[in-house]
């Protein structure tokens, strides 16, 4: 049975499976990178791809944790003065993403509007022929249909654990559909994208909160406004805030990626935002 090329855009462990194969990329077409000759940059990227800026920039907002696991990450500091030496960015930028081959590959496996990307797909489903001799079980799973009863029921179970842990609704809904994507290596960043579209209520950061209050004040006193008005609690072995159940009617967690390279993995934290009702609190103290 052959594999569909749209496979490669629905089911990530075929992704995951074929992500190393970054020749291919050299194959389809020539790939400039940085100066570091290990990176590209989201314009480098849109240029290989033939698409906006705004297609790659929507791609990573949609599939950031496995692009991040590919190595995806945004420098500053003395990390990017390298490349402010060699002349490819202006001297004046922030912040830069860079993008490694991995993650360059993985995106030619998720970009549908793209007839660079199409040629990718097509290259990769050779590499899955010697694949299915090695490991026939990985393209089974693959191709056979996927049960979405057992997902429907896991989203649900792990929207549960979010809300028992006080994340807001749709929070914890983004927050089951991410763990689920990974377990049964489906796409549901469609999903997703819905999820974040109603998931609107405006949080602040203590930053933010600090700003508005007259006259403005630092994080650090917002934080201890907070501690001492009973809305959240150090935790010195997490070295984090965490909410009290005082706080919870006045904030929201928001889940937050974090990769960390040395490991190749990614973990999840948890960020307090806080809902503008709070100053109220805040000042009735």
């Amino acid at each position: 049975m052959d594999v569909n090329t749209d496979l490669l855009l629905e089911v990530r462990e075929l992704r995951d499976r074929l992500v190393d194969k970054t020749d291919v990329l050299e194959k389809v077409k020539a790939l400039t990178l940085l100066p570091d000759d290990l990176h590209a940059t989201i314009d480098m990227v849109a240029s290989y791809y033939e698409v906006s800026r705004k297609a790659i920039e929507s791609l990573i907002v949609d599939h950031r944790d496995e692009l991040e696991s590919d190595g995806l990450r945004t420098i500053s500091g003395k990390e990017l003065s390298f490349f402010k030496e060699e002349g490819v960015i202006s001297k004046n930028t922030p912040s830069l993403v860079i993008i490694p081959r991995r993650a360059i590959l993985r995106i030619g496996m998720l970009l549908r509007d793209s007839h660079v990307a199409k040629a990718v797909r097509s290259y990769l489903l050779n590499v899955e022929e010697d694949a299915r001799v090695e490991a026939p079980q990985v393209i089974d799973r693959a191709v056979k249909r996927i049960s979405w009863r057992e997902v429907y029921s896991t989203v649900n179970y792990k929207k549960k654990l979010g809300k028992l842990i006080g994340l807001s609704d749709g929070t914890a809904t983004l927050l089951a559909l991410s763990h689920t994507e990974r377990e049964f290596g489906v796409d549901l960043s469609e999903y997703k994208r819905h999820v974040r579209d109603d998931d609107l209520e405006e949080t602040f950061s203590p930053t933010e909160l600090g700003k508005r209050m007259s006259p403005p004040v630092s994080a650090q006193r917002v934080n201890r406004m907070l501690a001492d008005a009973g809305l959240q609690q150090w935790d010195e072995k997490a070295k984090s805030w965490v909410l009290t159940d005082a706080g919870k009617p006045y904030a929201k967690l928001l889940p937050v990626e974090v990769f960390h390279p040395d490991k190749n993995v990614a973990t999840t934290k948890y960020a307090i935002r806080w809902r503008l009702a709070v100053l109220e609190e805040l000042v009735r103290r």
